[in-house]
């Protein structure tokens, strides 16, 4: 021990604390390398659990979408059949009004036929020979 502590009274006063300051220097290296690392693993793990979380996320957003598009496709059934009805019903009505457009032709063309006399008696006869009975007064 006594040759400890003459090797200590020879080291000059600087030569301490250079060696404190180094030692210092080393202990807050190792440590800051130790919280760095520790904070690395930290800020590693939390990615690793917002990466498992979006995966989560977008799977959920996968289905959601998925159930969406099975809601669209059946609309889009159910239109489909409304529009089919209403082409049919469509095609029945444009039947109906060139059926009634043909009968108002005819019906004008018959009436357009019609030939009526300015002779009254001509004009009874030919009722009467359509079915119809007139009686004439005198004047």
């Amino acid at each position: 021990m006594n040759a400890l502590l003459s090797l200590a009274k020879k080291v000059p006063l600087w030569g301490w604390i250079t060696g404190i300051v180094i030692i210092l220097i080393l202990w807050q290296s190792l440590s800051g390398w130790a919280m760095s690392r520790k904070l690395y693993s930290m800020v590693l793990d939390n990615l690793r659990q917002d990466q498992s979380q979006a995966i989560k996320d977008k799977d959920a957003w996968i289905k959601s979408c998925e159930k969406e598009i099975g809601q669209l496709a059946n609309e889009k059934a159910e239109i489909e059949k409304k529009k089919a009805i209403l082409e049919k019903k469509d095609i029945a009505s444009t039947a109906e009004i060139t059926r009634l457009v043909g009968r108002n032709n005819e019906l004008q063309n018959r009436l357009n036929n019609i030939v009526t006399s300015d002779d009254p008696d001509r004009l009874l006869e030919d009722l009467r020979s359509r079915g119809i009975n007139i009686k004439r007064y005198p004047r």
